[in-house]
């Protein structure tokens, strides 16, 4: 048998200090001349986003309108079909009883 060594994959950190430059790299190079930073990019990604985020919910809410309505028509029928059990329980009473006795 030959010994296998056993070693974790070796995952290069960045340190925190280079990442930070960049970072500022970044800035300084959306620096208008004004001395302003250009936020457009940024927004735009926000805007893009969010518009995401609104047509989630409102495919939730189109969900939710549906199950709502779903339980609306099973509760109805429900009612219904107890009712109509209900109605011919009471007009035969005396048979349903005569059956449930004869078992």
């Amino acid at each position: 048998m030959q010994p296998h060594d056993i070693r974790s994959p070796v995952i290069p950190l960045v340190p925190l200090a280079t990442i930070r430059a960049n970072h500022q790299a970044e800035l300084v190079s959306n620096v208008k001349p004004s001395g302003e930073v250009d936020m457009q990019p940024r927004v735009n990604e926000h805007e893009t986003h969010l518009e995401t985020l609104r047509s989630d919910l409102q495919k939730i809410r189109d969900d939710i309108k549906s199950i709502r309505h779903r339980l609306a028509y099973s509760a109805g029928g429900t009612a219904v079909v107890l009712g109509l059990l209900g109605w011919i329980a009471n007009s035969r009473f005396d048979q349903v009883i005569s059956l449930l006795l004869a078992h």
